[in-house]
């Protein structure tokens, strides 16, 4: 690392994109590579999202109370811990492809047991086992899109990711209109999509003149950038909290209090494909219009809006105050996850890219703990829980954009 005298600015103007040796070898098979990465992320977030469509009618057909089908819904994040943790740094060490098809088998296995049953333990066990095959294909597609696109790859990652968090829920709350049935087709559909995405990085690896590993440690931050672990989480941490506890707070707390006329399958579908598509959407605009790091600071203080406004919202909102929470929220969701991977892999070393992405994935997702921890406390603590957030989210902002002032590490 520099020291703190240091100047820790990069060179001004849009840095150009790195340069792999795969892609110097075939760029064909580059593009290949890097698309069928994003096929796997896109079918990672349908596979664990689509449940959240499909859980007011398991909760109707199975007798489920509110305080279970959370629960239901919250295991899937005790699955990611391990998943997270032991596959970036798994990646790191025996490379990304090799983990990534691990986490989509261990997806499939899961889906596959809900889709032949959807008694309660079942399902608990189901997303258990997919919350452990998505961990570990978030974490090493994530570092895996890095190492062959350098931060602008994560930046791509996050952004596709959140498009199967979108899509796929929608998706199943229009094919659970037929009813029992269209549970199981969406969860056959899910189960499918893995599969496929599963057997293009296979052949699009294959197709490569390189191999996997030799493609997967290539891209590293330029030397002008700080390095090191401390500096890179230092930037990165105080985002991650407000990703999915804002995301989750949008597309399952807020639905129940906004009455649309919709069936509950497709209501709970189009608030999920709301929130995370404005997710992911926010942070292609960030993209293509140069925000910078300001956008992470941006995310912060619209996490706090987002908590303060459900926080003082009436128990049942109108329509037009639902949709402007979604707006919020999903805003806040993506730009804190597009600035926390991109400060994250300007300066994560390589030889712990896929492991830091882990860490950082797994305070992300302590945020999906939120709609169990509402539901559980009743409604006048609920108002203080989410007061603190949004004070401390709010605190999250001020302080980011104080430390950009005085020590800006990067420039897009």
């Amino acid at each position: 690392m520099l020291s703190s005298n240091e100047s820790t600015e990069l060179t001004s103007g849009p840095a150009p994109a790195p340069v792999t040796l795969e892609e110097r070898a075939d760029p064909r098979a580059a593009r290949a590579t890097f698309a069928s990465v994003l096929a796997l992320l896109l079918a990672t977030g349908w596979v664990a999202n689509h449940f959240v469509a499909l859980m007011p009618m398991i909760s109707e057909r199975q007798h489920l109370d509110a305080t279970r089908l959370d629960g239901i819904f919250a295991i899937y994040a005790l699955g990611l811990l391990p998943g997270l943790l032991v596959g970036g740094r798994l990646s790191d060490a025996l490379g990304r492809q090799a983990v990534a098809l691990a986490g989509a088998t261990a997806t499939v296995v899961g889906t596959v047991a809900m889709l032949l049953s959807q008694q309660p333990d079942v399902l608990l066990a189901g997303r258990l086992v997919v919350g452990i095959g998505v961990g570990l294909l978030m974490s090493s597609c994530t570092a895996w899109a890095s190492d062959l696109k350098g931060p602008a790859g994560a930046g791509t990652a996050g952004a596709v990711l959140l498009g199967g968090f979108a899509v796929g829920p929608f998706a199943a709350g229009l094919i659970a209109r037929s009813g029992q049935p269209g549970i199981r087709w969406s969860f056959g559909l899910a189960a499918a999509l893995v599969v496929a995405a599963m057997v293009f990085s296979v052949a699009a690896v294959r197709r490569g003149t390189a191999t996997a590993a030799a493609a997967a440690h290539d891209w590293e931050p330029p030397p002008a950038a700080r390095q090191g672990t401390a500096w890179a989480l230092s930037w990165a941490m105080p985002l991650a909290p407000w990703v999915f506890a804002s995301a989750t707070l949008g597309f399952i707390t807020i639905p129940g209090r906004v009455h649309t006329g919709l069936a509950a399958p497709l209501a709970a579908g189009t608030a999920t494909l709301i929130v995370n598509g404005v997710s992911g959407f926010i942070q292609v605009l960030a993209r293509a219009l140069r925000w910078g790091p300001h956008a992470g600071t941006a995310g912060a203080v619209l996490a706090a809006l987002g908590y303060a406004v459900t926080a003082v919202a009436p128990p049942t909102m109108s329509l037009a105050l639902g949709l402007s929470v979604f707006l919020i929220l999903g805003c806040a969701s993506g730009l804190c996850l597009r600035d926390g991977l991109i400060d994250l892999e300007a300066a994560a070393p390589r030889r712990l890219r896929g492991a830091l992405v882990g860490v950082f994935y797994v305070v992300t997702y302590v945020g999906f703990g939120l709609p169990l921890i509402l539901t559980t406390v009743g409604p006048a603590i609920s108002t203080m829980i989410l007061g603190a957030m949004s004070l401390l989210a709010l605190a999250t902002a001020v302080s980011r954009a104080m430390r950009l002032r005085r020590d800006r590490h990067r420039q897009n």
